[in-house]
């Protein structure tokens, strides 16, 4: 009987073993750490940009890492260790974040950058004006004046409200025949925008230079109610000089 009792626990032993054999395991020999995350510029103004690099220490083959951003606030341009940051249009700290993997093991890190008002120069188009309402495309144009390009991201902000006009609307924008704006439907309907609506259109492209230029914005259709979209304000950012209402 004794020798049954060793025997069963021998084969009992034997079978353990060969199946643990069977159970595969995975074990990365890489080493992967992200060491920090340096900004070409830790402070900036609001819509501006600054350059953010990620140091990675990783044994492998670094064209299989995978890089994930993240920011609590503004956007994250690029997938790689070195990426542009676009800064909001509202002041205060953003925490910008980044995970990377080899799809084994992974590595991360989080830098601050400031975001500040700034007291950015700008040319008032307009304040408070109706579309005029009498074409199928009605436009407000402008002839400007730039005597002075201060910042390399020229912005066109505008905004707008539906006043009289009980249906949506198209808006576009040309500089110079240039278009900066395809059309976008407007209003407090579907697809909506709201009662107000309120952009800011990257122009840098458009002005590059100090120079003449016709600002134009078209509504369509805008010609059936008196009164039906108000401009509110209208102003390039980023510029020096003057304007007024194309006659």
């Amino acid at each position: 009987m004794k020798y049954i009792i060793y025997f069963l626990v021998l084969l009992t032993i034997i079978f353990i073993v060969g199946c643990g054999s069977d159970i595969p395991t995975t074990i990365s020999n890489e080493t992967l750490k992200v060491n920090g995350l340096n900004a070409t510029q830790s402070s900036i103004g609001i819509g501006e940009t600054t350059t953010i690099e990620a140091s990675v220490d990783y044994s492998g083959d670094t064209t299989v890492l995978m890089y994930t951003w993240t920011a609590t606030g503004g956007k994250v341009v690029g997938n790689s260790n070195r990426v542009t940051y676009e800064a909001p249009n509202t002041p205060g700290t953003y925490s910008i974040s980044v995970k990377v993997t080899d799809g084994a093991i992974s590595s991360g890190d989080t830098i601050d950058i400031v975001v500040q008002q700034t007291n950015n120069p700008s040319i008032i188009l307009d304040l408070n004006t109706h579309w005029p309402a009498e074409n199928l495309k009605d436009k407000l144009a402008y002839d400007v004046n730039v005597t002075k390009v201060v910042s390399g991201k020229v912005l066109l902000h505008f905004e707008i409200t539906q006043d009289n006009d009980n249906f949506d609307a198209f808006l576009s924008i040309q500089i110079d025949q240039q278009t900066v704006l395809p059309e976008m439907a407007i209003g407090n309907e579907q697809p909506s925008t709201g009662k107000v609506t309120t952009r800011d259109v990257d122009v840098s492209g458009a002005i590059k230079a100090p120079g003449r230029y016709v600002v134009a914005l078209y509504m369509r259709p805008g010609n059936r109610v008196q009164n039906g979209w108000l401009l509110n304000e209208a102003k390039l950012t980023g510029v020096e000089g003057s304007s007024d209402p194309q006659q």
